[in-house]
């Protein structure tokens, strides 16, 4: 009993033990798993039931040793932890209840199965883990310094690709003369493919199998980088209506004035959008007469300015917003309420080098990034524009900008070529922004576009085409779109690996690694592989998370379950060590056939009729032997009990006190055979109980 006791609480543990070793794991092997658990469940169930019988089995003999009850109800008594239907004997309640609750534990006891299996439980939940990513890539203009248009880099049999165009002075020849330089053009057709791109996305542009290259098969992933680039920098010059602008103040020490005012915007004007971005606008004609590549036809010297980068236009942009989208909007300006149904606003945006921090997330196969910390550092080009005023330099570009010193010229090479290279992604944005959206009719319907900003996010095509609410920030953040989905095509000259940042990761496969020894443009040899342990040299940090299938263990309902469970089987083995105690000699009792046998031999019992009325012994329901037994309902109704009988006539009395010498004496006439245990009816049996000092019968 103890041992069985032991056995099922050992078991209750380990069935903790192996749910506690799953919990928050990947659901692998359920159903090995919880035929597991269900197996630990069934052994401790079978443990503490064991346990439980052998205590229901010493109450049973305590029972009939202390009362005496009818044959019926010892039948039900025997049968209590067999046949459910024996425990609704209504005389067990009253004589019996300690083990009537023992074997209503044993009937209970599958729950523990039953219920314990519900405890490991499979759920999806996110895993969230601090690690490494390979394939983080970044930017990294200062490779726009050294680009050599005439001798590409190469990686991976791919050409590293600039973000501009180039012409030059340089004649055909081996040997040309001193003085000649590159200068700029426009930006590369890969860019305007790539900005334009992300335009049309509404957000940048994802490298392919970026997800699968950064995270891994099956993980989302997020990841910080930070670089410097240009952004604009916008100011607010006026908002509402007949508001006038105020001059734009620029770090040069400059101050230009809006070309136009809110006057040309709704109510008072018939525009909802007008931008102009082309003032300054640096010019692809340099020289009037040039040859094949740009070339001056003319012998130098060339012009001072010729090529130069003298300003970087400012963007100018006027919107009308709707004041109240919830109420109706009026038709026509004679209406009530035109004048205060729209706000019209004015602004104006720099383009500035600035520090970016930027937070990529890839979260099933898409990318979003956030621009978390942005620093705006120098403009670009730090000059004022002055419009109406000529050139008269000898060039073909009419642009006029003070102070020309800070004119940024080709044969500042490095310089140049980076400015150039901002130059040519603020062309992008100033090339969508440009132009106007004009209501022709004033019943704003059918609004006439000029300006390729209607195919940007910037515009809004359920609200008739109006600006969106907030487009100074919607511009700065168009802007960071175009910019970042330059990482969407590694082959880019500014990409570099963020973990490396003085590298160039080149358009090749998640892991191009050179040997810094080496030339860039063999950096991995014909055959272009990188070596596998190259691979931990770009590793980045990132946080990668993914939503798999847990094991989730609910240690509470398991404990709830077996501690009900252990402590019903304790109180069930307490009860039968007390039974056993009660036992002279602490003997422990069985309900085996050969122990019935022994306790209803002798001849106590043989004065009972145990045939049924018709005469025949013990006969089956259909007349022949062997079938379903039943002894007559009226035998079912004596009352018997277990203790000591006498082979003569019996004691005559119910209850004989003995003293200790007297006991002595019994216990040894009863080894001489002149008395022995069994069952007997009520009147001939009597009952004993061992207390210490003497016997009571």
């Amino acid at each position: 009993m103890f041992i069985y006791f032991i056995f099922g609480f050992a078991c209750a543990i380990g069935h903790h033990a192996f749910y506690a070793s799953l919990n928050g794991k990947p659901a692998n092997d359920q159903f090995l798993m919880l035929r597991y658990g269900t197996v630990l469940a069934f052994a401790s169930k079978a443990g503490l039931s064991v346990a439980v019988i052998v205590a229901f089995q010493q109450r049973v003999w305590t029972t009939v040793r202390r009362r005496v009850m009818s044959i019926a109800a010892l039948d039900s008594l025997f049968a209590a932890t067999e046949d459910l239907i024996a425990l609704l004997n209504w005389e067990l309640f009253k004589n019996a209840r300690i083990a009537i609750l023992l074997a209503v534990f044993v009937w209970v006891s599958p729950l523990v199965v039953i219920l314990t299996s519900n405890t490991l439980l499979v759920e999806p939940r996110t895993i969230v883990t601090n690690t490494t990513c390979p394939g983080v890539r970044t930017l990294n203009f200062s490779f726009e310094d050294t680009a050599d248009w005439r001798k590409p880099a190469r990686i991976d049999q791919l050409f590293e690709i600039p973000a501009s165009l180039w012409n030059t002075t340089k004649p055909e020849g081996a040997d040309p003369p001193e003085g000649w330089f590159d200068y700029y053009t426009a930006p590369s057709p890969s860019f305007q493919r790539t900005a334009t791109i992300g335009a049309f996305l509404e957000q940048a542009v994802m490298r392919k199998n970026a997800q699968v290259e950064t995270c891994g098969s099956g993980w989302n992933c997020t990841f910080e980088i930070n670089f410097t680039a240009p952004a604009y920098k916008c100011t607010e010059l006026a908002s509402g209506v007949g508001s006038k602008p105020v001059n734009l103040t620029q770090e040069s020490g400059g101050s230009i004035a809006a070309p136009f005012d809110t006057d040309i915007l709704l109510p008072k004007g018939k525009y909802s959008y007008y931008a102009f971005t082309s003032g300054g606008e640096y010019s692809t004609t340099q020289m009037k007469d040039v040859g094949i590549g740009g070339k001056p036809i003319s012998d130098p010297p060339y012009p001072k300015n010729f090529g130069a980068l003298r300003t970087e236009p400012v963007v100018w942009i006027g919107y009308s917003n709707i004041a109240d989208p919830s109420k109706p909007v009026p038709q026509n300006p004679s209406d009530p309420g035109w004048d205060t149904a729209f706000i019209p606003s004015l602004f104006a945006c720099e383009n500035y080098e600035s520090h970016y921090v930027v937070t990529f997330n890839y979260t099933d196969a898409m990318q979003s990034t956030k621009v978390t910390n942005l620093t705006f550092l120098r403009p670009v080009v730090n000059t004022t524009y002055l419009p109406h005023i000529d050139a008269d330099d000898g060039t073909a570009d009419n642009v006029t900008a003070n102070p020309e010193s800070n004119y940024i010229f080709p044969q500042d090479v490095a310089r140049y070529r980076r400015t150039a290279a901002y130059h040519s992604l603020g062309f992008m944005l100033r090339y969508f922004l440009n132009g106007t959206i004009e209501m022709e009719d004033r019943s704003l319907v059918n609004p006439v576009a000029n300006t390729n900003a209607i195919q940007t996010k910037l515009i809004d095509p359920k609200s008739n085409y109006f600006p969106r609410p907030g487009l100074a920030g919607l511009v700065q953040n168009f802007y960071e779109e175009i910019i970042m989905s330059m990482l969407g095509n590694p082959q880019f000259v500014a990409v570099v690996w963020a973990a490396k940042p003085d590298q160039q990761s080149g358009g090749g496969k998640t892991f191009l690694p050179f040997d810094e020894d080496e030339e860039l443009e063999t950096a991995h040899g014909d055959d272009g592989d990188a070596d596998e342990d190259d691979g931990e040299r770009f590793l980045y940090p990132c946080t990668k998370s993914r939503t798999a299938n847990m094991y989730h263990y609910n240690v509470r309902d398991l404990w709830i379950v077996y501690t009900i469970a252990i402590l019903m089987s304790l109180v069930g083995v307490v009860f039968g060590a007390m039974a056993i105690s009660a036992e002279e000699g602490g003997k422990v009792r069985d309900t085996l056939f050969s122990s019935i046998v022994a306790a209803t031999r002798g001849p106590a019992l043989d004065k009972v009729r145990w045939e049924k009325h018709d005469g025949s012994f013990l006969v089956g329901d259909d007349g022949n032997d062997g079938g379903s037994v039943h002894v007559a309902e009226d035998v079912k109704k004596l009352r018997a009990g277990y203790g000591l009988l006498a082979r003569g006539e019996g004691f005559g009395s119910s209850v004989i006190g003995l003293s200790a010498s007297s006991a002595s004496s019994l216990r040894q006439s009863i080894k001489r055979g002149g008395y022995y245990y069994g069952f007997g009816l009520e009147g001939d049996v009597q009952q004993i109980r061992v207390r210490r000092g003497s016997t009571v019968f």
